[in-house]
């Protein structure tokens, strides 16, 4: 047996062993089912390539391969499922069958996707535009609502200094008095000494309070007027700013919207899709079709064999 036969045996999942025993016709459809999961193999890595590299944003190669492998690893095991099945099992073929028409249907929708990049690119300035317009709108209103509350703060400040500054202006000081009392020992006439208090009055003009309060407004004037310029340029630029938010979080849904509309409104792309929906979803059934309607080789024959002869032994072992 050379290192194909071994390769597909390890994909399928049979049994070189049992395989070396059997006959052209088992090897043969070893090649079959081989060649089959092998196409499948190569449609859902470059799927999941794709599908990590452009919707995942898995910016490594090593990712993307990673994402692949598991599409490719999914794709083997369910064929297994088909081609691992002793005898005919219908009601895991009209399973195999449901689940290829949903797996035909992702497929296409993500190559297509790829395949008609440029025209979904088109159709999606369109739909990005007006989702733009639409969220920029309650943008604007909650920017707006900050531009009127700050402004209301800058102009009750500008009142008040207005009118603080007209006080200053007929009081620039205020006169302050300061009282200073100390006890200062005294001799009296008869030789005695007296502790007396004496009290002493200082009055001086110091700037209005009012100056300080006026230079606190002004510098919540200023950040508040630095933050109403800012605003005003986002309320401008808001609209410009969505859609490139838009556009760097491109999504599946987003495009596959976008997908829907081409589809609809071009008959071209229409039938390309079909077309491409009716390939993958036959290709999803090639071992299925190959496990149902061919004869069974001696392959199969020997393991049915098998599962009777130990069927028995166990039931006459029960007997007894």
């Amino acid at each position: 047996m050379n290192w194909w036969q071994k390769f597909g045996c390890f994909l399928i999942g049979w049994n070189p062993k049992i395989l070396m025993n059997c006959s052209e016709a088992s090897h043969k459809a070893l090649k079959k089912y081989t060649a089959s999961i092998l196409i499948l193999v190569f449609i859902w890595g470059s799927t999941g390539y794709c599908f990590a590299e452009r919707y995942l944003s898995i910016t490594t190669w090593w990712g993307c391969a990673i994402t692949a492998l598991s599409f490719i690893i999914i794709v083997i095991q369910i064929e297994r499922q088909v081609i691992l099945t002793v005898g005919k099992n219908k009601l895991l073929t009209v399973f195999r069958v449901i689940l290829a028409v949903f797996m035909a249907l992702i497929g296409s929708a993500i190559l297509d996707q790829i395949i008609f990049k440029n025209d979904v690119a088109k159709v999606l300035i369109e739909l990005r535009t007006d989702q733009a317009k639409v969220i920029a709108g309650k943008r604007q209103l909650t920017i707006q609502a900050e531009i009127n509350k700050l402004t209301a703060t800058v102009d009750s400040l500008e009142n008040i200094n207005t009118r603080l500054n007209d006080e200053v202006a007929k009081r620039p000081t205020v006169a302050v008095t300061n009282v200073t009392t100390e006890r200062v020992p005294v001799t009296q006439p008869d030789g005695t000494r007296k502790i007396e208090t004496r009290s002493t009055v200082q009055r001086q003009n110091v700037p209005s309070t009012r100056i300080e309060q006026i230079r606190t407004n002004a510098t919540t004037i200023n950040t508040c007027s630095g933050r109403l310029e800012k605003l005003y340029n986002q309320k401008i630029n808001v609209e410009e700013t969505v859609r490139k938010e838009l556009e760097e979080n491109a999504g599946f849904l987003e495009e596959l919207k976008a997908m829907i509309i081409i589809i609809k409104s071009d008959l071209v792309a229409g039938a390309f899709y079909f077309i491409l929906f009716a390939f993958i979803f036959s290709l999803e059934l090639l071992v299925v079709m190959s496990k149902v309607g061919d004869n069974k080789c001696d392959y199969d024959l020997i393991i049915e064999h098998q599962l009777y002869v130990k069927k028995n032994s166990l039931d006459e072992m029960i007997k007894k």
